[in-house]
């Protein structure tokens, strides 16, 4: 899809940055000021430092950072669900697509209407408790269930039904539940496939299981994934995104399915899919 899709009759623009990066915020400033020649409201912040106030009213998020920014500022930003355009300053990733020289033709783009945005899946995550609701977390990612972090502790274990039908129990260092466009981030890295962005899917990938027939397994996004943690003398964690992260308890039910809403991420108009893929892997 491309920008003219989205309200351009915007008042606000957030501009999200790496803190600490100076280049970054050097270009922050000459977004701000593009932006701002169009009599159009900014609000600048390190990506940490985004307020639920700064959101108010804001019709376009510009981020400059690497995935990692993307990543915080997304997590930041929801449920708002507007256009986001990542300025690529990280070293690898695979969500900022548009190039630091690129920027100013990017933001040109998008208020002619030709810039184009893939849309892309997320994760509703619930965390229940004794039959109570104690923590929910969106992911574009994908949402990680594992042991403390010692290269001494045994593995954890996990029971995992897909549907209420009852998957596997396993014995592993861990789980994680990626998206496709989480596919190519931690679960890739653990041995997970490859999902393009284009599909809606659920990859259920284990983290070193214990049983070496434990492999991933790609599901419908229609369905729910759930994750009960048996009794064991372990400590257990879920983290979102690599952000938000809360210690899980003997009992915990973790709900997982696809969210109703969608992100809109800006792509590159010089790179594919395939073009990033080659680059970032080195194929």
């Amino acid at each position: 899809m491309f920008s003219n899709e989205f309200d351009l009759n915007i008042k606000k623009v957030l501009i999200s940055y790496k803190k600490d990066l100076a280049l970054a915020y050097k270009a922050t400033v000459e977004i701000g000021d593009l932006i701002n020649s169009r009599n159009i409201d900014t609000v600048i912040r390190p990506s940490m430092n985004i307020a639920p106030a700064d959101l108010e009213n804001v019709g376009l998020v510009v981020v400059l950072g690497g995935d990692g920014t993307l990543l915080i500022t997304i997590g930041k930003m929801f449920p708002l669900e507007v256009p986001v355009i990542g300025i690529d300053f990280g070293k690898l990733g695979f969500l900022v697509e548009i190039a630091d020289i690129q920027k100013s033709a990017a933001i040109k783009a998008f208020f002619d209407g030709s810039l184009e945005f893939s849309p892309r899946m997320a994760l509703d995550v619930k965390v229940i408790r004794n039959g109570k609701n104690i923590a929910g977390f969106i992911s574009l990612n994908e949402v990680v269930i594992a042991r403390e972090k010692s290269i001494h502790a045994r593995v954890i274990d996990l029971k995992v039904y897909f549907n209420d039908i009852w998957l596997i129990d396993l014995p592993a260092d861990g789980l994680i539940i990626a998206t496709p466009t989480g596919s190519t981030a931690y679960s890739l890295s653990a041995g997970g496939p490859i999902v393009h962005t284009d599909l809606d899917a659920m990859v259920i990938t284990p983290i070193c299981p214990h049983t070496l027939t434990n492999r991933p397994v790609i599901v419908s996004p229609d369905g729910t994934i759930k994750v009960i943690i048996p009794p064991q003398a372990r400590e257990i964690f879920i983290s979102v995104d690599g952000r938000d992260g809360i210690k899980l308890l003997d009992g915990d039910k973790i709900i997982i399915k696809k969210h109703p809403s969608k992100f809109y991420l800006a792509m590159s108009s010089e790179l594919n899919y395939w073009d990033i893929l080659r680059t970032k892997l080195k194929w």
